[in-house]
């Protein structure tokens, strides 16, 4: 196999403060994406103090952190279960790795946008059933999925990849390689 791309993430300190600064404009994106779901009115009416809710922002994003990462980590596994897992934190990025693992790009996909589209659907069903205000599900869901812009990119890479390259996944982010 051909390596086509080398991405090292965790020491391109650039790069890391781009897509900081994207997360921004992601941020005002998904707060009029998630904004939406929430017109119909099905959930919770109920409204809290502004306190409150930052309190619980601020516990519920550092729970949804962990719960992403150990997400990735499953499928992770579920696509490479002989593939080690690890977990980690490193100029302000928690990410989950499984070394010397390759993946078809399909598969890579899923484990990227798993995340994303798991916690986003939870967090939309815990809006409906009323165990979160409007306001809470949409303060929540947009810091998740702004704080998602790492796995977008490394999406974006992916797609732009050839049709039958492969990806394997490293400490420090991961490489593209030519098919055979």
């Amino acid at each position: 196999m051909k390596l086509l791309k080398q991405i090292n993430l965790m020491d391109d300190k650039k790069t890391i403060k781009r897509l900081n600064l994207a997360a921004i404009p992601s941020f005002i994106f998904f707060y009029v994406f998630f904004t939406l779901f929430v017109l119909g009115g099905h959930g919770s009416n109920a409204e809290t103090s502004f306190v409150f809710d930052l309190l619980i922002l601020m516990v519920a994003y550092f729970i949804l952190i962990i719960i992403h990462e150990l997400i990735h980590g499953a499928f992770f596994k579920l696509f490479d279960p002989k593939g080690k897992v690890k977990f980690g934190f490193k100029n302000g990025v928690a990410y989950a790795t499984s070394p010397h693992s390759f993946y078809s790009k399909g598969k890579f996909a899923i484990i990227l946008l798993a995340p994303f589209l798991g916690i986003s659907v939870g967090l939309f069903l815990f809006y409906l059933f009323g165990w979160l205000t409007a306001s809470l599900f949409i303060l929540i869901a947009t810091a998740h999925a702004a704080s998602c812009v790492g796995d977008f990119y490394f999406l974006f890479l992916i797609v732009k990849a050839p049709a039958n390259s492969c990806v394997e996944d490293t400490e420090v982010g991961l490489n593209i390689y030519q098919g055979e």
